[in-house]
């Protein structure tokens, strides 16, 4: 089979990741009607979103880990494969902990799905048809995140919740097509087990640590145990196995470091407001999730077309500038919820900014990180980039959901504002390195 065109490739790669988001995003209007089904409490229905959440987090850096010794073509296939059996596990799911083990397996399946999409990308265009393409899917990923209420009220109402659950396995229609754009050229090395292990223990303790607050103190002594455990295994891997799991060349590169922490930051707040919007404008509205969905679409246009301009800005305006100009978009657009949260005007322009700082900063911090990486842990430097990205997309509903019971829901929003302001101070206080260090 002939591979397919540019556009045709570009337009492929956005939906399989598309379906990736769909499994987060769409998910959220379908989980009232979940709870009655099982008799979940709102603790137990926060853990479908917090193990994809981690499994999702954890896979992004395992695959881009594999990748570099296996080449892309062998992980991505596995992935999608993985990501079409949970959704089918959680779509026949008779029972809650069958629907959360399904959840796991499409958590780990979708996670593959970003790295190596990304890492496609990187190889097959360079220059600005590279950054034009990263914008392209970030304008994807902007869209259906953004809309993912509207798409999974309208699947749940004409369909049911089972098949919003369900619809990422849609994706093994795209093994074929896609797997022609995968290399498949094998390194040598082995896999880090024991790195990958740590890691996923830290990030574990992590989200049981800031759920606590409303699932009860033992999952927080738990949380707490698992980081004693974690964070020393993982420090000491790093630097027992500089080419681990978690690459030191990686990890203390700061070109490599700061876009990383800035995308988590900036993750943190969009999946943040995309969990306080729809409850802001359920509690002092009463509306139901299609009209929601509908209020907050003109959000996911404005990720959209950010990402896209982004793309286009970065490569002559600085990546980094470019990224702290829409980390600072939302930081204000968010603040404005914070302050105003009854008004829906005020929810729709916090949505819109963290969509604008979303799409337009991951567009041109992704193209920066495989300019920045060297070649031979290119992968690595996408899969880290990726885990540590996430994983704030869990974190951030964390946060809103461990404090709003405590706080109140406009509280937890302004706590949600320190991760663009830090990402803000974080991109302007390093230099952009040159693209020449790819070469190297």
């Amino acid at each position: 089979m002939d591979a397919p065109s540019d556009r045709m490739a570009a337009v492929l790669l956005g939906t399989l990741i598309a379906l990736t988001i769909i499994g987060s995003s769409a998910v959220a209007v379908a989980i009232p009607v979940v709870r009655d089904e099982f008799g979940l409490t709102v603790s137990d229905a926060a853990w479908i979103f917090s193990v994809f959440s981690l499994c999702f987090a954890v896979a992004t850096a395992t695959f881009g880990r594999l990748a570099d010794r296996v080449g892309l073509r062998r992980p991505l296939v596995v992935g999608i494969g993985l990501m079409a059996t949970g959704s089918v596990i959680v779509g026949v799911a008779p029972s809650f902990p069958v629907l959360i083990t399904g959840r796991v397996v499409q958590g780990i399946g979708a996670g593959a799905v970003p790295v190596l999409v990304n890492a496609i990308v990187a190889q097959r265009w360079t220059g600005p048809d590279r950054a034009e393409v990263f914008g392209a899917l970030l304008a994807v990923v902007a869209v259906v995140s953004g809309s993912g209420p509207v798409i999974g009220g309208a699947i749940e109402a004409l369909l049911g919740w089972r098949w919003v659950f369900a619809l990422p396995a849609a994706g093994v229609l795209l093994i074929v097509p896609i797997a022609g754009l995968a290399p498949s050229d094998r390194r040598p090395g082995r896999f880090d087990v024991a790195g990958a292990v740590a890691t996923a223990t830290v990030v574990a303790g992590l989200l049981a640590l800031l759920q606590a607050p409303t699932a009860g103190a033992q999952i927080g002594v738990a949380g707490g145990g698992l980081l004693l455990v974690g964070v020393p295994a993982t420090a000491l891997l790093i630097r027992a196995r500089p080419d681990g799991f978690l690459p030191r060349r990686v990890i203390g590169n700061p070109q490599l470091m700061v876009p990383a922490v800035a995308a988590f930051a900036l993750l943190a707040s969009y999946f943040a407001m995309l969990l306080a919007a729809p409850e802001l404008l359920a509690a002092t509205r009463g509306w139901s999730p299609l009209q929601i969905g509908a209020a907050l679409l003109p959000a996911a246009l404005a990720g959209a077309v950010a990402s896209r301009i982004a793309g286009r800005l970065g490569p002559r305006l600085g990546r980094f500038r470019t990224a702290a100009i829409a980390a600072s978009v939302t930081l204000a657009c968010v603040a404005v919820a914070a302050f105003a949260p009854t008004q829906v005007v005020a929810i729709v322009i916090a949505m819109a900014g963290a969509s604008v700082g979303f799409g337009a900063s991951q567009a041109v911090l992704v193209d920066h990180v495989t300019i920045a990486a060297p070649v031979d842990i290119r992968g690595a430097a996408l899969g880290v980039f990726n885990l540590i990205t996430f994983v704030g997309g869990s974190v951030g509903p964390a946060i809103i959901g461990g404090l709003s019971g405590i706080t109140g829901l406009p509280t937890a929003i302004a706590a949600v504002v320190v991760g663009p302001l830090a990402a803000v101070v974080l991109l302007r206080r390093t230099p952009e390195a040159a693209p020449a260090l790819s070469t190297r």
